[in-house]
């Protein structure tokens, strides 16, 4: 059940989070690509990336675990799986830390 909630609390935070995003995609898409590396190394839009990203990336990682929990019979195959999927969430959020750091 807690599962379940989380899942639809992560939706329901996603909504104001993609909303302001795809403001922030639509006006950086006017500006040169200089311009672009200095707003992206920015405050406003590490934080704006971090957040998107952080947010599609534990919401992913919830959805697919029920897509294996469904689909998958097998007990320990199935941990496994989601233990797998759970450290590429990690370390793929990790990494668009470390990208946008770098920038």
């Amino acid at each position: 059940m807690e599962h379940w909630k989380l899942q639809r609390i992560s939706a329901i935070l996603m909504i104001p989070v993609v909303i302001l995003s795809l403001i922030y995609l639509v006006n950086i898409t006017s500006i040169s690509h200089g311009q672009l590396i200095e707003d992206l190394g920015s405050v406003t839009g590490f934080i704006m990336s971090v957040t998107f990203i952080g947010f599609m990336l534990f919401h992913s990682s919830m959805g697919l675990e029920v897509i294996i929990e469904d689909y998958i019979h097998s007990q320990t195959l199935q941990e496994n799986i989601i233990s797998l999927s759970k450290l590429f969430h990690i370390i793929s959020f990790f990494l668009t830390i470390l990208i946008l750091a770098s920038v």
